[in-house]
């Protein structure tokens, strides 16, 4: 046997005939130049995939099974987020026999050269078909790229079995396939420089991870959360990467890297607002999405993306409605303080458990002690000082039940229907490495009866930095600034707060609540006596 190494995956020999001879030599010399040669393609270990050769997806492409050439409808080829995988969605021609619509995978396992001929071997594969051997998923190819004009085309002959017998040019096999690339709008739309002028930005649990390139056309998207793929809705069926036989990469890795290229930019607000068509591949499904990026602050921005993908880049767009979609929130890698909005001292108006009245009333029954850190519950809060640290940009939450408090750096904020939205760090970390932020969302609603004489004695300069309105309806949540959170009535941890006055206000004591002036409490007095007259 004369054996030859083509790539570490790939081993190819031929063979004498089976006689006695007197030396190795003698035998060798008879294995003639027309011997068959056969091939062996490494199963286990399983190797590293290596990237196609076929560069510029995605393309058109026409075939041929041996009764002529199928090119109308045209077949499409389209990338993966792992560039050694290719999807090649077949068209039938009505006018040619032996041709049919399905979609294969292509997984690149090796290249090599002989001469000016060039190799592939790959592992191909179909959703509504079950390999049942390797012999059915084991292919060789032989590629030959050309160009002409400003298209790339990729002339591959592909062989009948797991073997390179048979294969001579790019243009004889039991199967011919021509990759042409698509003129399509990719290299011409760039996403707008006040979003690239920072590569990378976060989500605010720090588990996505966006980044644009170089040329600012393409946005990597890499979740640290597995999820399940999310196939295209036109093939979803028949394309079931789980019938291949095969555990493919991207079910190993969750599918959680997703590339998007701009497409088309349809509306642009100068620095506040852009809404783009996008060609997204998440694995190796792909499509057009519509986008609406949203500038919130220097540092903060915000995504709206359609659910589906479409084939056609011009439907993309057509049923977007942002006031169903989720926000994603981001943020820069790099967070610098910033002024809080509605400055101030607030109390909690209203008592959210019951579990705070129980211990309540056992510390007035001579149960343990509220400096007992075993009584107290986590984000159970009685007061907050909104930017009254020394620094505008600090948000400090203090209980009576605790002498500690929770304190954060306010980084960026923005207001929207009344509702005001704040991006935030905690400024002393319990975990180390904790990077998470939060979005703190709250607004004013109108004071109750008991609190008239103590607004009225809200100076005006004061009024001017935190507003009319003295009640101020607050919840914090994670992840992004979700719009279906109801401040003071949903999220991770709510509270309504009653203004006490200004950061100037006196206050004996820092950690306690700040209580109404003696000339409030007059008012209320004198009101009272006239009206129970």
């Amino acid at each position: 046997m004369a054996i030859h190494s083509k790539h570490e995956s790939v081993l190819q020999y031929k063979e004498a005939f089976c006689d006695v001879k007197s030396n190795l030599a003698e035998i060798c010399s008879g294995i003639t130049g027309d011997a068959p040669l056969y091939s062996m393609f490494r199963k286990s270990p399983e190797s590293k995939p290596v990237p196609c050769p076929f560069k510029s997806a995605p393309f058109t492409f026409n075939y041929n099974r041996g009764p002529g050439d199928c090119s109308n409808p045209p077949s499409k080829a389209e990338s993966c987020t792992d560039d050694s995988r290719l999807v090649l969605k077949y068209q039938a021609c009505p006018d040619v026999p032996s041709t049919e619509s399905f979609v294969e995978e292509l997984i690149c396992l090796a290249i090599w050269k002989e001469g000016s001929t060039r190799y592939l071997v790959g592992k191909v594969s179909q959703g509504n078909r079950r390999s049942s051997t390797d012999e059915d998923q084991y292919r060789c190819f032989i590629y030959q790229r050309e160009t002409r004009g400003d298209k790339t085309i990729y002339n591959i002959a592909q062989s009948a079995d797991a073997t390179c017998s048979g294969l001579q040019s790019a243009f004889e096999g039991s199967k011919t396939i021509k990759l042409t690339t698509v003129d399509n709008h990719h290299n011409r739309c760039k996403f707008p420089v006040w979003i690239t002028d920072h590569h990378t930005w976060l989500s605010l649990d720090h588990k996505k991870t966006y980044k644009f390139s170089q040329g600012h056309a393409t946005l990597k998207i890499v979740d640290e959360e597995s999820k399940p793929n999310r196939m295209h809705h036109t093939y979803a069926q028949q394309f079931a990467f789980h019938e291949f036989g095969f555990q493919s990469q991207d079910h190993r890795r969750g599918n959680t890297e997703e590339r998007v290229v701009c497409h088309s930019i349809l509306q642009s607000q100068e620095h506040r607002k852009v809404q783009i068509v996008a060609h997204v591949t998440a694995g190796c499904d792909s499509g057009y999405v519509c986008m609406v990026f949203y500038k919130r602050d220097s540092n903060v921005i915000e995504i709206q993306q359609s659910e589906k993908y479409v084939e056609n880049p011009d439907e993309a767009c057509q049923d977007f409605d942002p006031s169903v979609l989720r926000y994603t929130t981001l943020m820069t890698t790099t967070l610098h303080p910033k002024k809080c909005p509605r400055l101030g001292r607030y109390s909690v108006s209203n008592i959210l458990n019951e579990g705070r009245r129980k211990r309540r009333q056992q510390q007035a029954d001579g149960e343990p002690s509220k400096n007992d850190p075993n009584m107290c519950i986590s984000e159970d809060y009685d007061s907050l000082a909104v930017g009254c640290s020394g620094s505008k940009d600090s948000m400090e939450f203090k209980s009576s039940c605790s002498q500690k408090s929770s304190a954060y750096t306010c980084h960026g904020n923005w207001v929207e229907n009344g509702t005001y939205y704040v991006v935030v760090s905690p400024t002393t970390t319990k975990k180390s490495g904790d990077s998470s932020r939060y979005c703190f969302m709250y607004s004013a609603a109108g004071p109750p009866l008991l609190n008239t004489a103590l607004d009225g004695q809200i100076p005006p300069q004061s009024r001017n930095s935190i507003g009319m309105l003295p009640i101020m309806r607050f919840s914090s949540v994670a992840e992004s600034c979700n719009r279906n959170t109801v401040p003071g009535s949903t999220g991770s941890w709510f509270y309504n707060f009653t203004l006490n006055g200004t950061c100037e206000s006196n206050s004996t004591d820092s950690g306690s609540l700040a209580l109404p002036s003696l000339s409030v409490i007059v008012t209320l007095l004198l009101v009272i006596t006239f009206f129970a007259r």
